[in-house]
């Protein structure tokens, strides 16, 4: 049996912007990120912005060649096929993580904020798992509107 999960992504500040408008409703991966149906993904907007702002739930992950991923979600990636090309040149499979929403949270938790409260805390170059009892994801949710 699956169960859902918690993880951390840094994502660049025009992705991050595209996810929040609507145009971009997956995140692309050079690499998998094994997550099942229902997991949170945590959004981090790379520096300079630096914060976390938002979290997607996770509809499904797709392993597959990239043209497949290219015709299947290229029209909800946010970017262009040419970008698209330039990342997964040579590689013969990536992944697309679809999420069924995405939301902003309530307020950003900003770096300097987040190694206040958790001095060890240092963003994800790929992706970061979140232990359910950790610290991270206590600050994450208070910012995550329930209603």
């Amino acid at each position: 049996m699956n169960e859902a999960l918690n993880i951390l992504i840094s994502v660049d500040e025009r992705h991050v912007q595209n996810m929040l408008q609507g145009i971009k409703t997956v995140e692309l991966r050079r690499r998998s990120i094994p997550t099942p149906s229902g997991s949170w993904v945590w959004i981090y907007s790379k520096v300079p912005i630096g914060e976390v702002c938002a979290f997607g739930i996770v509809d499904k992950v797709i392993e597959a060649p990239p043209s497949e991923i290219w015709d299947t979600y290229g029209k909800v990636s946010g970017i262009t096929a040419a970008e698209f090309n330039r990342y997964f040149q040579s590689k013969e499979t990536g992944c697309a993580i679809v999420f069924s929403s995405i939301q902003r949270l309530q307020q950003n938790i900003s770096l300097d904020l987040l190694r206040s409260k958790l001095t060890a805390f240092h963003p994800p170059q790929f992706f970061k798992h979140l232990a359910a009892d950790s610290k991270e994801l206590a600050l994450f949710k208070k910012q995550v509107s329930f209603t």
